[in-house]
């Protein structure tokens, strides 16, 4: 795909244990969220906005996000400070750009309507940068929808939808990727330190 760039930034999510999830499935084909995870964690902290919003969504990629991260990335979000700050900012402006172009590239191919049914979850908005987090997502699936739909008519190849959709995965893992280190492992501009103990 050449429509714009697909940069696929560095770093992984870390495994988490998450609950299983009930055998059975909604009306998009995907399995219902029985519950998040980090729910404990975003509860006991104090929020800057008090909000929720319901996410309708309908990828697997989001529905796992939201499912696995969505919650440690609000809990973390909210208590970050200084330079940790400044990164989780820039990262969201870079993908933000990523998603426009994404979206617009995605807009320009023609495609045959498709119906799903959404999923839909109810999500708590404790800071500025959660609001940000499900809009992402939510741009993801607008994504996710078109490349579909364009498949559907034969107007963009299935690896190059792979590839699309790929590169927005990665660039919305990239947010779990800088919540995890603490907020003192980031210097003054935003640049994340090496730790302390693996350079023993």
């Amino acid at each position: 795909m050449s429509g714009f760039d697909m940069e696929e930034p560095e770093g992984a999510d870390p495994e988490r244990l998450i609950p299983s999830a009930p055998p059975e499935h909604g009306p998009s084909g995907l399995r219902p969220i029985a519950r998040l995870t980090s729910d404990d964690r975003l509860a006991r902290i104090n929020p800057e906005t008090l909000a929720k919003t319901e996410l309708h969504y309908y990828s697997e990629f989001a529905r796992g996000f939201v499912r696995s991260d969505y919650n440690f990335c609000a809990a973390k979000m909210t208590v970050a400070r200084g330079g940790k700050l400044m990164a989780l900012e820039a990262e969201f402006r870079k993908a933000e750009v990523f998603f426009r172009k994404a979206l617009g590239w995605a807009s320009r191919l023609h495609g045959r309507s498709v119906h799903l049914d959404p999923e839909t979850v109810t999500l708590e908005i404790k800071h500025p940068l959660s609001g940000r987090l499900v809009r992402l997502l939510m741009i993801y699936d607008q994504l996710f929808l078109k490349t579909m739909e364009a498949l559907v008519a034969r107007t963009v190849m299935a690896h190059d939808r792979k590839a699309a959709l790929d590169s927005a995965e990665a660039r919305i893992k990239q947010i779990p990727f800088l919540c995890i280190p603490d907020n003192d492992r980031y210097s003054p501009e935003g640049v994340l330190l090496p730790d302390a103990t693996e350079a023993h």
